[in-house]
């Protein structure tokens, strides 16, 4: 009988300092990528305002990923911050092959009509954690950029794909999974 309620006490407290740690690091994680996510939308709808779609093609193929490089070295030591995607339009942003195993899990869970969870975190080792937060395609301006031909902004798609010629980010509808912001932790 004690043996059982040691295990049972064992097994409540890892259960309860995994939860806690858990809310820890979405929460780390979460204030990492609202920085990361605010300045460039912030610098995506300055650069809409400034010259519409072109405008913020440009921005997009030349600055973002400097951006993304700029506001990494700010976080603290042991965490990064990405965006991923199936549909990548920079080659930088693929997957790797565990990311490309959770997409393809939020994909297949959006598909058939299931709950997405607004994060994900997985345990790579014993102090190191990825962090998953869906994207999906929630403002119509969006396509003028990743939608379908008929949505897609012509002048600003030949700047894209003056860029990135093997570009997958496209044919989107309004709504759908595009990707996720992969939080790195070490802790």
């Amino acid at each position: 009988m004690i043996k059982k309620t040691l295990v049972l006490s064992t097994v409540l407290s890892m259960t309860l300092l995994n939860a806690t740690t858990n809310k820890e690091i979405k929460m780390e994680a979460k204030a990492a990528i609202m920085k990361m996510g605010k300045s460039l939308q912030s610098q995506m709808k300055k650069n809409m305002k400034k010259g519409g779609p072109s405008q913020a093609a440009k921005f997009c193929s030349k600055k973002a990923e400097g951006i993304e490089k700029e506001i990494n070295n700010k976080y603290k030591k042991g965490i990064s911050v990405k965006r991923v995607s199936l549909k990548y339009r920079n080659p930088n942003n693929a997957p790797l092959a565990d990311e490309k195993i959770i997409l393809q899990q939020i994909q297949n869970d959006f598909n058939n009509g299931k709950k997405v969870p607004k994060m994900i975190v997985k345990q790579i080792s014993k102090n190191e954690y990825k962090v998953y937060k869906p994207i999906f395609l929630d403002k119509k301006v969006c396509l003028k950029c990743h939608g379908d031909i008929n949505h897609r902004d012509k002048k600003a798609y030949k700047i894209i794909k003056s860029t990135y010629p093997h570009d997958k980010a496209i044919d989107y509808k309004a709504g759908e999974f595009r990707g996720a912001f992969v939080v790195k932790m070490v802790k």
